[in-house]
């Protein structure tokens, strides 16, 4: 997974909401900082059987537990996506089924972040963006949380949007 390698529109993207996001946890570097606590820590956070992940400065709730083995379909899925644009696609018939499942089984998830100091605010986010018959789109939020690589978000903070600029004759 190369930012670079993106096309500039999901470059702009990915930069706004990333961007967006790191302003709700108090700044570029306040951000990058919980998402190294949360690599961090001793098992995955998405694991924790009482739904909730616990920060010195904010909370995460979720309402439905997540498993071992809904969170490694999970992981597979959103390195599918990120390669092909797509879940579900080109899958063969056992990971199909595997995939499947958990979309069904985490399809309605919501996280909710609490904030424990003034810095950071409230901010709600699904885990899927889209869900449909043929494909599911995994949330940017949820993936930059929870997925992306600090390197990878700090190319994403780090780019400057090029707004092209009408020539006036």
């Amino acid at each position: 997974m190369e930012f670079y390698k993106i096309e500039i529109k999901q470059k702009e993207i990915l930069h706004t909401i990333i961007l967006e996001l790191a302003m709700n946890f108090g700044g570029k570097n306040s951000f990058l900082k919980v998402i190294e606590d949360m690599r961090n820590e001793k098992t995955n956070p998405l694991l924790h059987q009482s739904s909730v992940f616990h920060h010195s400065k904010f909370k995460i709730n979720w309402g439905k537990v997540i498993h071992k083995d809904s969170l490694t379909a999970l992981f597979y899925a959103v390195k599918k996506e990120e390669m092909d644009g797509s879940i579900l696609q080109n899958l063969a018939p056992k990971d199909f089924k595997t995939t499947l499942n958990m979309i069904k089984a985490l399809k309605n998830i919501e996280f909710v972040v609490t904030p424990k100091v003034d810095t950071i605010q409230e901010l709600s986010f699904p885990l899927f963006a889209e869900v449909n018959e043929d494909d599911a789109k995994i949330g940017i939020v949820f993936k930059a949380l929870f997925f992306y690589p600090v390197e990878y978000l700090k190319k994403a903070l780090s780019y400057e949007v090029k707004i092209a600029k009408e020539i006036v004759s």
